[in-house]
């Protein structure tokens, strides 16, 4: 992700938004966000409120540093917990979808190996 454009889409996209969901709630149009989203406009003056409506560090949004979360946060979109304390989500969702199935599947067969083995499940 190494423009706004793809980080901004990205977010959206994790929090489940359409563009027409984040632009209402930005104050904003579908076509505004649809063009940050494409490159073809650059700047926006409601780039702390995007940044807030997407739950993402605004750092982050606009020029890719730090972060994806702000500093605190723990929950993702869903509200739950991020169970692997040392990879970051977004480390996962900056790999290619290829490369994240891949690592679905590796996990899937680790955990099912595991399983059958872990006190009280059953076999």
């Amino acid at each position: 992700m190494n423009t706004f454009g793809e980080r901004l889409r990205y977010a959206r996209e994790l929090r489940g938004l359409s563009q027409k969901q984040l632009a209402d709630a930005c104050g904003l149009s579908q076509s505004a966000i649809s063009s940050y989203e494409r490159g073809s406009r650059k700047s926006t003056q409601k780039l702390l409120v995007i940044a807030r409506k997407l739950e993402v560090d605004l750092y982050w949004l606009d020029g890719g540093t730090g972060h994806m979360r702000p500093a605190g946060q723990s929950r993702l979109a869903m509200g739950e917990s991020w169970p692997f304390p040392s990879i970051p989500p977004e480390h996962i969702m900056a790999l290619s979808e290829n490369d994240r199935l891949a690592v679905e599947k590796t996990l899937r067969a680790l955990i099912d190996s595991l399983l059958p083995r872990l006190p009280g499940m059953p076999k």
